[in-house]
């Protein structure tokens, strides 16, 4: 069967539909991909007319559509740096405060093929043996039937299994032709459900203490997202974490959640409870400080982009004298900045599609190109494809070594691999491009601190907090506010002092 052509209304029809059922936003750049999965369901139906086929798009119909558009793409071990931080740090503090009886109850949100779940329970085990000494509980949900019947079978090969250690591959994996399977023991913590997100959570989804939900929320809408965002805060029991992707932020969607620094990587945790007065002052707090920020935001944009106005070309009678058919003109392109700018605003828009067909205008020739290609490393990178996320940065480097984004976002893709001397390298040489910029300093510092090398993170962490000084404590970078990096450079300082103390 042909693929069928769908208009524009008639794309809209159907990508509202997705977007009510399951809070999927598809643009203008997935009008293709859509006709793809049109054309596979109305072959399984026997259907040969898209009107035909829009008269029954609801129900398991929406459903079976939905699943074939949504992306399933990941990998075990996502973030390298939130299963260190699992691993050495939140798992060790749960087993150590909880009675034997208690279980460990874990949501992986959007799980997809199983990559996910099956980390999280490897990690589990890895971190407190087998036997285990408690039950553990790991719900792993998603809206597409066919992703949970490949999660259920196990079997995996090729680059997603490219972040497991040799040893584990080995204790954890059983080998089975060209494919490694999941043993038994990993698979039997594990009960796959089918959940659509844009629905109340599951009965079982209370007083939870950790979930994973890792580059899910890319695809939804600020409302989408935020509603998202109170479900979890919901389900966790106080002082549980939720693990986002990389470059996932809740700023200014959500603020109930704090974010914490554990064994090097960043986490969002529900508070403990506070006690009246203390409450309604962190409520003020809160509340004062996001609108000083959107303020601040205002104002940044009104003076930092203003507005171009072009200048009206005269009108010119173009009557033919002939009845002959004048030539139609293309529109004059625009130039590579402007496309360069608008990129980056639908990159930071979160529309990941658009900005990439955007970026992909820039030509090679063009004098923006190698930061036209940071960006769409950028995007790569949130959508957790770190392999092709390095080869554009990389790209970017070999056209301009100056730009800095690449550097800097190599930087973090090595440091979330441990590869701690690649990290230093372009950490230090964004430090470099960028001196007055504290972010890349702080995470450097931390390199530093990873590699023992104690006198060099201890001057970071010092530059940090210098370059920090005359920033408001509530202005945010990245993600985080400057009184939590403040905060963050001040106890790592400290905790160098006894390591130096303890080696001497």
């Amino acid at each position: 069967m042909m693929r069928p052509t769908l208009s524009t209304g008639q794309f809209q029809t159907l990508a509202t539909s997705i977007a009510e059922y399951s809070g999927f936003l598809m643009d203008s750049s997935r009008h293709r991909s859509l006709e793809s999965a049109l054309a596979v369901r109305m072959e399984a139906l026997g259907i040969d007319d898209v009107r035909a086929y829009l008269q029954q798009i609801a129900g398991a119909e929406l459903h079976r559509l939905t699943e074939l558009v949504v992306n399933h793409e990941t990998q075990f071990f996502r973030t390298p740096a939130h299963h260190r931080a699992l691993r050495e740090v939140i798992l060790p503090n749960f087993h150590r405060e909880r009675g034997a009886a208690q279980p460990l109850r874990c949501w992986s949100a959007g799980c997809a093929t199983g990559e996910e779940p099956y980390s999280l329970a490897i990690s589990i085990l890895a971190t407190l043996g087998e036997p285990l000494p408690r039950p553990i509980e790991i719900h792993a949900t998603d809206i597409s039937t066919q992703a949970l019947e490949k999660a259920q079978l196990g079997r995996y090969r090729g680059r997603t299994l490219m972040n497991i250690a040799q040893d584990e591959m080995k204790r954890y994996f059983s080998p089975d032709m060209s494919y490694n399977v999941i043993r038994p023991e990993v698979r039997s913590l594990i009960h796959f459900e089918q959940h659509n997100l844009h629905t109340p959570v599951p009965v079982w989804a209370r007083q939870l203490d950790i979930i994973f939900c890792q580059n899910v929320t890319i695809y939804f809408s600020v409302d989408v997202c935020r509603a998202l965002m109170g479900r979890f805060f919901d389900a966790l029991r106080p002082g549980g974490y939720l693990f986002l992707g990389f470059s996932e932020t809740l700023w200014r969607i959500f603020d109930r959640f704090e974010t914490v620094e554990l064994a090097g990587a960043f986490v969002y945790r529900k508070p403990l409870p506070r006690t009246g007065a203390l409450r309604m002052r962190h409520q003020l707090q809160l509340k004062e400080r996001a609108e000083r920020a959107a303020a601040r935001e205002s104002r940044s944009l009104l003076s930092e982009r203003p507005a171009v106005v072009e200048k009206p070309q005269p009108v010119r009678d173009l009557k033919p004298r002939t009845s002959a058919r004048l030539p139609v003109r293309p529109p004059t392109p625009l130039p590579a900045r402007s496309i360069l700018e608008q990129g980056l605003s639908q990159l930071q828009a979160g529309l990941l599609d658009d900005a990439l067909n955007s970026l992909r205008q820039v030509r090679a020739d063009d004098p923006v190109y190698a930061q036209a290609l940071a960006a769409i490393a950028r995007i790569h990178a949130n959508r957790g494809d770190w392999e092709q996320a390095a080869a554009e940065a990389k790209r970017a480097i070999e056209r301009d070594v100056l730009v800095h984004d690449a550097h800097l976002l190599l930087g973090m893709i090595c440091a979330n691999q441990e590869r701690w001397d690649e990290a230093i390298t372009h950490l230090e040489r964004v430090r470099y491009l960028v001196p007055q910029a504290p972010l890349p300093s702080f995470h450097l510092a931390n390199a530093y601190r990873s590699r023992q090398r104690l006198d060099l993170a201890d001057r970071e962490y010092r530059s940090t907090l210098r370059k920090l000084a005359d920033l408001d404590a509530t202005e945010v970078l990245d993600g985080v506010t400057v009184a939590w990096l403040r905060e963050t450079c001040q106890r790592f300082l400290q905790h160098l002092e006894i390591d130096r103390l303890q080696h001497r």
